[in-house]
């Protein structure tokens, strides 16, 4: 799907194209922004918009160098760098972020959301500003919200119906504490692994199944060394562009507010393309010769009912009740 007809079709660039015109008379300003995927995928359309509607709405004043594919590293690698300082931005996986400020596994609880829309006016009302400012304390900026969508699990053996099918599957998970504990909850042995790493993984047997968004696995062609999936959206990716908080607060006000909005569109184009991109993601697969399989939801999520009793805990059990109730 190409940018423009995304933003024609949203009107998602338009709205801010009309603000910050005093950023003309500033210095150029020149940032860098990582994340781990294609630039053609989800979070590759996202980072050129990103871009794109930086420097039109600061018109040139403020330049964003996009860098895909991981070529800075794996997502804990830049959000490590972020933090130091060493890059200035990076679109990261909300659980990702949570290895930083543990309020982020809201957004990764299993089950917790009944439906994209009310993820979305939920990130983007209170209870999002509020998780995106916990992140100051940190030396980060938090600037806005994208998606992923919803997760699944792609198999190079076993077809999954129920937990039971999962007992003891290696199965690789980001590097979060949430998704360790979802995993185990389901019967599986979760193995940490960076993203680049899971192609060869899969391929060599090292691990039996990959758990992820139904794009990422499309977009890294993981259909090609795994033939199972499981559609069992059990949980919802959101993701968080983040920016290194000394660098953004040495912007002028101008170009902060040009960095803030021109984000807002970056998380509103993943928004109108990550739905679509996963459905065709799931039909590519099944293209190519993968067994697709719909499990009954239920018995899953009875299993990691107690996730969400643990790691309200940690998150704050008022938090967890304002997600829950936001959605009814």
């Amino acid at each position: 799907m190409r940018l423009t007809k995304i933003f024609a079709a949203g009107t998602i660039f338009a709205a801010f194209a009309a603000v910050s015109t005093t950023a003309v008379a500033q210095p150029t300003v020149k940032l860098r922004l990582g994340h781990v995927t294609s630039a053609v995928s989800i979070a590759g359309q996202g980072a050129q918009a990103f871009a794109k509607a930086a420097k039109e709405i600061s018109n040139g004043q403020v330049e964003i160098e996009v860098f895909p594919n991981s070529q800075l590293g794996g997502e804990l690698e830049m959000l490590s760098q972020v933090r130091l300082g060493t890059l200035d931005m990076a679109m990261n996986g909300s659980g990702i972020v949570g290895a930083i400020e543990p309020m982020f596994n809201i957004t990764e609880l299993p089950f917790i959301w009944k439906n994209r829309d009310t993820v979305w006016a939920t990130l983007n009302g209170p209870i999002g500003s509020k998780v995106l400012g916990s992140l100051e304390a940190k030396g980060v900026k938090g600037l806005s919200w994208g998606v992923w969508d919803f997760r699944g699990f792609l198999m190079n053996g076993t077809a999954i119906n129920t937990p039971a099918d999962m007992k003891g599957k290696k199965i690789r998970i980001i590097e979060s504490a949430m998704y360790v504990r979802t995993l185990q909850a389901l019967g599986a042995s979760p193995v940490p692994m960076a993203w680049p790493e899971v192609y060869t993984g899969l391929q060599q047997r090292t691990i039996d199944g990959v758990e992820t968004n139904y794009h990422g696995m499309g977009d890294a062609k993981l259909f090609e060394v795994a033939k199972n999936l499981a559609v069992t959206d059990h949980i919802f990716t959101a993701t968080v562009y983040l920016m290194n908080l000394k660098k953004f607060n040495s912007l002028s006000p101008a170009h902060q507010d040009v960095v803030l909005k021109a984000a807002r569109v970056a998380g509103e184009t993943m928004r109108a393309g990550a739905a679509k991109a996963n459905e065709d993601a799931i039909a590519l697969m099944e293209k190519n010769g993968v067994k697709v399989t719909r499990p009954n939801r239920v018995p899953f999520e009875k299993a990691t009912a107690p996730v969400i009793k643990y790691f309200s805990t940690i998150v704050g059990a008022d938090l967890v009740q304002q997600v829950i109730d936001s959605q009814k």
